[in-house]
């Protein structure tokens, strides 16, 4: 049978059901979906590519997905650094952002992002900021897939002067890109504490309405839990229960400062939380209880935040603290196992933004989203296993290649979408002149 690419390596990491580890396996591609996942040998009995990638000796497995990020802040990674949240957010980013948040702002940067992201095996991510539709207009340029929200807050933003106003333009970017395979919108109110009950309500009623997810922080700051306390007698989370904000649609980022009946509310809903590790410690925010989360069966995804408050866009780095914080702060060496934390970054970011059935897991049928990690070099060798080789040592710079929706975006760490020279020329032209 025909198809049109075959791509091979040492190890296929499926993250699937029937099970997540083939060797000597390969993908084989036709369109924009898997024809088959399988023993490399077989499938090129079976198949006739096109076109052929041998990545020899390395790791194939699903692109890695992005639950929580602000992607057009790329311009502000490290100018304002080693703050609380609140400083941080109210003394330094808001006023640069009314300063230079512009179309042009959110085209360049978003740029600058999804570079980054694709170079470090993102293949999906989960976006809150401004002038989501520039934002969405370079995703679909670069070949990437996007789940895509304008910041809704009570006040005026650099894109709009209302909340309404916001919340229109979410509606309109669902509509402008309602066929689109790589984009698709989501309402994205910024908290309970900077979006009042009224629009909240409109919101969710707007999302039931057009069926698109809700994505929002919550529960970030020990700060901000008892301020919800004290002002609605509930912390966050029972404050946007209560309001019918949580769903199956709905996407809590960070989720730091929950209870046991935070969480218990968060199951009973089948809402998903975003975990964002390094964003959590760089602001103090705190350590989420993420392992008492998996026992209850939550979704859980990894996002890395913006690189405003990081720095980076790189979910190999996430994975890895992931694995590492929650295993000092439960004392417990077996916490969140490598293969989990693997699941967090492909399979439950996919379930977390109600894709699941579409992308998050090699298997035939589904979006030909993956990438390929080179193995030959000294901190990948040797190899035992490679779910632990993956979390424990492998970085952003150890992916190769990088295909999604069928289309081979990047090729031997070039690429080929996006003039890479041009987006960070750009980026330091930005800096120079702020």
């Amino acid at each position: 049978m025909q198809c049109d690419l075959i791509v091979r390596g040492e190890y296929v990491l499926t993250m699937d059901d029937k099970g997540p580890l083939i060797k000597h396996g390969a993908v084989a591609v036709k369109g924009r979906r898997i024809a088959a996942v399988g023993q490399a040998a077989e499938l090129l009995k079976k198949y006739r590519p096109r076109k052929t990638i041998d990545a020899g000796r390395a790791l194939v497995m699903p692109g890695l997905i992005n639950t929580h990020t602000h992607a057009a802040m790329a311009y502000f990674r490290g100018l304002a650094d080693d703050l609380p949240l609140k400083d941080w957010l109210e003394k330094h980013i808001w006023p640069a952002e009314a300063k230079y948040v512009d179309p042009k702002f959110a085209r360049g940067s978003s740029r600058l992002a999804i570079l980054e992201m694709i170079k470090s095996g993102t293949t999906c991510f989960n976006d809150m900021y401004f002038f989501e539709e520039e934002t969405a207009a370079v995703a679909e340029a670069a070949g990437i897939r996007a789940v895509l929200g304008e910041g809704i807050l009570d006040f005026a933003t650099p894109s709009c002067d209302t909340a309404a106003r916001a919340l229109a333009k979410t509606a309109a970017l669902a509509r402008d890109y309602e066929k689109s395979e790589l984009i698709s919108a989501a309402f994205a109110p910024h908290s309970v504490y900077t979006c009042a009950a009224g629009i909240l309500h409109k919101i969710m009623e707007e999302a039931a309405r057009l069926d698109l997810p809700l994505h929002i922080h919550l529960s970030e700051t020990k700060r901000e839990v008892e301020e919800c306390v004290l002002k609605h007698g509930s912390s966050p989370v029972a404050y946007a229960d209560r309001l019918g904000l949580l769903s199956e649609r709905t996407l809590i980022a960070h989720a730091v400062w929950v209870d046991d009946n935070d969480l218990e509310i968060i199951k009973a809903r089948r809402s998903a939380i975003s975990h964002n590790p390094k964003s959590n410690l760089k602001l103090a925010s705190g350590i989420a209880p993420v392992k008492r989360m998996s026992e209850k069966g939550i979704t859980l995804g990894l996002g890395t935040d913006g690189a405003g408050s990081n720095n980076t866009l790189d979910l190999f780095s996430e994975m890895r603290a992931a694995a590492l914080i929650h295993k000092a702060a439960a004392s417990d060496p077996t916490a969140l196992p490598a293969i989990e934390v693997a699941g967090m970054a492909t399979r439950g970011g996919a379930r977390a933004l109600g894709k699941d059935r579409e992308i998050g897991s090699l298997e035939t049928g589904k979006f030909a989203d993956l990438i390929t990690i080179n193995l030959e070099a000294p901190h990948l060798s040797p190899l035992y296993k490679p779910f632990s080789q993956l979390i424990y040592c492998a970085g952003a710079a150890d992916v190769n290649d990088v295909i999604i929706n069928g289309r081979v975006i990047m090729r031997n760490r070039e690429v080929l979408t996006m003039d890479e020279e041009r987006v960070l020329r750009e980026a330091r032209a930005f800096a120079k002149g702020m």
